[in-house]
């Protein structure tokens, strides 16, 4: 019977049928096969490859984490451990080394090292064993799927609804000082303790543990800050809901650590705080943003990035290049309101993004730090400052539930915009929102507080 060939032997079975000599180890034609390795993978999905010695009981162990491939290249991370017997103690070879499994020179210079540290050990075969049997695992997506056969397609999922969509990439951007990085920890809080300290936002999801990765304070401030908004909802202070790492290097450069860890401590939700120093300060480089949100995605996981909004307010989206606004799947702007030397913080998010349904009507927020800090919900701001803000179509709203049956001109007026942004928004969402009278000038109303008006006006 024909041999099968597997994924350990094809190389060598290549080999062999063309008679190919090879130096230490590969094998040739008429010679017994190199043994093949255990393979196992463990929880952090590190690919293991072990090779037990029956009579000398050595152990070898190759184990490729990481893998990626940009464009030919198949990139891995490679660690080879030793151990003379079952009792003795492991050393290691090779640890956390990059190597290029296309590029043969890459190889050649990964089993120089190996041969240098323990030779005669057959490192070219064994590397051409994990090789082949790691090119299987990498696939350019996911099995074909008929969109027909998926049943029951559930709309979007949230971590914390309506503000971070499960599974994707969120951003929340405002200006500096505007409380954003406290909004990040009570988002963990109310994410990883399953109780929000955020009025009228939900938890759609059993509760996980939370990796903090903080450019921009301490782990005192944010355990100070965890314990107010903790003690805020009632709830006592457990180990193991929000996990604190101050960062230094780019996310880029520790994407494979960082996988490590979210695997191993089973973490639902990674909070960035902040976007600018996350890219290493290269906002305005593409080269830098989009490498971002793909070590990002690696990890599986919700991700809320907090980022800083320009200072010239001008456009969309955080500071820096476009890509900011176009890989963020949900994207919302703080906006705060604080008098010197009070208590507390009027402050307003405002939803600019969706890719996954309709835009949120914007959610406002009283801050009150007199004993603690405890989040209260407003139904609109107490701050003219915070409503200046919001979408003009809700300022509109805001206006004529005070004051209705007003022109565009009036509107405008009272708004300090100008008539041509009020009529444009007036007609965009006539008979949605608003509907106006038959009059010349229009006056205009709410739809939804006038509805007895405008029975025969829609017919």
């Amino acid at each position: 019977m024909e041999k099968e060939i597997t994924p350990f032997n094809a190389a060598k079975a290549l080999a062999e049928e063309h008679g190919i000599e090879t130096p230490s180890g590969m094998p040739t034609r008429g010679e017994q096969d190199f043994p093949e390795p255990e393979y196992t993978k463990n929880t952090i999905g590190t690919h293991m490859f072990t090779w037990q010695d029956d009579t000398t009981k050595e152990i070898i162990r190759i184990m490729i984490a990481h893998l990626t491939r940009t464009g030919k290249n198949l990139q891995a991370t490679l660690t080879v451990v030793y151990r003379r017997s079952g009792n003795s103690k492991v050393q290691n070879l090779l640890t956390g080394k990059g190597w290029n499994l296309n590029s043969t020179s890459h190889t050649e210079s990964q089993i120089r090292s190996l041969n240098k540290r323990l030779p005669d050990r057959n490192w070219d075969a064994r590397l051409a064993l994990v090789e082949e049997a790691v090119s299987k695992t990498i696939e350019i997506g996911e099995p074909l799927t008929d969109l027909a056969q998926v049943s029951n397609p559930t709309p979007a999922v949230y971590a914390l609804a309506p503000l971070v969509e499960a599974n994707e990439h969120n951003i929340i951007a405002a200006d500096g000082g505007s409380t954003k990085s406290l909004l990040a920890m009570a988002v963990a809080v109310s994410f990883s303790y399953g109780k929000s300290c955020l009025p009228g936002m939900n938890t759609g999801q059993p509760p996980k543990a939370t990796l903090f990765l903080d450019y921009e304070s301490t782990a005192n401030t944010q355990a100070q800050r965890r314990r107010q908004l903790v003690e805020s909802i009632g709830m006592q202070i457990e180990q193991g809901k929000i996990l604190y790492k101050k960062m230094y290097s780019p996310i880029t450069d520790a994407a494979s650590d960082l996988y490590d860890t979210i695997a191993s401590k089973e973490i639902g939700l990674v909070i960035i705080d902040s976007a600018s120093r996350a890219v290493g300060g290269e906002t305005n480089s593409e080269e830098s943003v989009i490498p971002f949100f793909n070590a990002c995605a690696s990890w599986g996981v919700t991700v809320l990035t907090i980022a800083h909004k320009p200072k010239d307010n001008a456009g969309r989206g955080p500071s820096g290049v476009a890509q900011w606004w176009n890989q963020a799947r949900n994207y919302w702007e703080l906006v705060k309101d604080q008098t010197p030397g009070q208590n507390e913080v009027f402050v307003a998010l405002r939803h600019d993004k969706a890719n996954d349904g309709q835009l949120h009507e914007p959610v406002n927020y009283r801050i009150d730090f007199s004993s603690g800090i405890k989040y209260y919900a407003e139904e609109v701001s107490s701050s003219d400052l915070v409503n200046s803000q919001m979408p003009v179509a809700q300022q509109i709203i805001e206006e004529l539930k005070s004051k209705p049956a007003q022109t565009a001109k009036e509107l405008a007026e009272a708004l300090d915009k100008t008539d041509k942004h009020i009529n444009n928004t007036l007609r965009m969402n006539e008979g949605k929102l608003f509907y106006g009278s038959n009059g010349t000038p229009r006056t205009w109303s709410n739809i939804g507080n006038q509805k007895e008006e405008m029975s025969g006006w829609l017919t």
